[in-house]
């Protein structure tokens, strides 16, 4: 069990590093132990284990028996994994109101204002953007600032983000396109080298070209085709 790297993938979601999370099924499949046996039943470093051991306590995931070497127990897994879902539930809580307060609020305007005006001391740049999710995320945020309208010919894109599409005036569909192709407005290119069918989603890539000359010219050369 020590050694299940599934079963320490979900352990980790605990709040727990990759040597507590082994530390703590070994010494749950003994039951009482000591650092040094522990070590030797997780396979980790002995130097390690008796930090892994403190911190695995300061957690409330395991318990010290004094006793000469210094034996380990663990708490009941019933009350730690309440106490862990109750803390990670109490972290998102608190989260969430201080992102939904003034002074996130004004964190963000502040960085926002950043940004805007270091785009503006450069109107022409190129950028490799990797992952569908994170190439749709940013589409998203172009179409859905659109003055003048958007050119796709994403299908995939256009199905799971209608709502967004929709907002853009003037949307035309690029329709029978061998290329995978976004333009919005008058500015920004959206450009896929590789074909949707050939790659994983998490691979797939985007050439992100702002410039307003190439961006007017593949509207007029589409428009007119």
């Amino acid at each position: 069990m020590v050694n299940d790297v599934e079963m320490i993938k979900k352990i980790r979601f605990f709040g727990l590093n990759a040597y507590e999370a082994k530390i703590w099924v070994a010494l749950l499949s003994r039951g009482v132990s000591t650092a040094g046996e522990l070590s030797d039943i997780a396979n980790i470093p002995r130097s390690r284990s008796y930090d892994v051991l403190e911190s695995l306590e300061r957690k409330g995931f395991v318990m010290a028996k004094p006793s000469k070497p210094i034996k380990y127990l663990t708490i009941q897994p019933k009350e730690v994994l309440k106490n862990v879902k109750n803390r990670i539930m109490g972290d998102r809580d608190n989260h969430i109101r201080y992102m939904g307060g003034e002074a996130f609020s004004s964190i963000i305007t502040h960085f926002q204002e950043l940004h805007e005006k270091s785009v503006n001391k450069s109107e022409n740049m190129v950028a490799i953007l990797k992952g569908q999710k994170n190439i749709y995320k940013h589409l998203d945020f172009l179409v859905k600032n659109s003055k003048k309208g958007a050119l796709s010919s994403i299908e995939q894109y256009q199905d799971a983000n209608r709502d967004a599409a929709n907002e853009a005036k003037g949307k035309i569909r690029i329709k029978d396109a061998s290329v995978r192709l976004c333009l919005v407005d008058d500015s920004d290119v959206m450009l896929f080298p590789l074909q949707e069918k050939s790659i994983h989603p998490d691979y797939d890539l985007c050439v992100w070209i702002k410039n307003k000359q190439i961006a007017k010219f593949l509207f007029g050369l589409i428009s007119f085709a």
